[in-house]
């Protein structure tokens, strides 16, 4: 059913690869089934290089930051999160990387709001300054978030044209995460450039070659 839905298409007799994601349309509601595919091997990679928990997310229309998926590593004790909830992105590290996509005007009305709402402790200059650090620093990383506990790092992955489409977020307990923040945090820009590089490699394939559904997702990354 859900093959003849066109959610999910058969790769072999016994699995399946997820086309798009329940409510994304066949046109250009399609980037987030994309980015799944096209990331999974990357994030996979980057969980294996940092031991620690990798997330794929994205920034809803809504400004809040939503877990495409989860990736657990092989130890005993690792970090979960519940991926359906969503968190306001002024108060998760993927959020703060996944707001440097906005426009300067969109970024100081978010701010102002968020302040206004106590979505935040900080003012919204200093909310502003911290997404512009992420940006300049190309990551951003939350020594305690806001599970008690926890710590995380993300960074931006873009698109060809240079545009934040999605952000690579690698989570652990804050103890474990504290050693050894530093090798961490260059896995996950590392990763997440490599997430980029993947996106531009799937792009260029489109134009020579690619079938046109493909072509069109691809677009919807670079323009969503």
């Amino acid at each position: 059913m859900l093959v003849d839905l066109g959610y999910v298409e058969r790769t072999d007799p016994t699995h399946y690869r997820l086309v798009r994601l329940p409510g994304e349309m066949t046109g250009a509601k399609s980037s987030w089934g994309s980015l799944l595919r096209l990331l999974a091997d990357p994030l996979l990679q980057a969980v294996a290089a940092t031991g620690e928990s990798g997330f794929l997310a994205v920034l809803t229309d809504g400004k809040t930051v939503h877990y495409l998926n989860k990736i657990m590593p092989e130890r005993e004790i690792r970090y979960d999160r519940d991926i359906t909830v969503p968190r306001l992105a002024c108060k998760v590290s993927s959020g703060i990387v996944l707001l440097g996509s906005l426009p300067t005007d969109d970024m100081e009305t978010y701010a102002v709001a968020a302040a206004r709402a106590g979505d935040t402790m900080l003012t919204a200059a200093d909310l502003v300054a911290e997404v512009q650090e992420a940006l300049n620093k190309g990551y951003h990383a939350n020594p305690r978030g806001i599970v008690e506990g926890a710590a995380g790092v993300a960074a931006p992955i873009r698109d060809r044209s240079g545009t934040i489409v999605a952000a690579l977020n690698i989570a652990g307990p804050a103890a474990r995460m504290s050693e050894s923040l530093g090798d961490i945090t260059q896995q996950t820009v590392s990763h997440a450039h490599l997430c980029s590089a993947k996106l531009t490699e799937a792009r260029a394939h489109s134009f020579h070659g690619g079938g046109s559904a493909h072509r069109e997702a691809l677009t919807t990354l670079e323009h969503h």
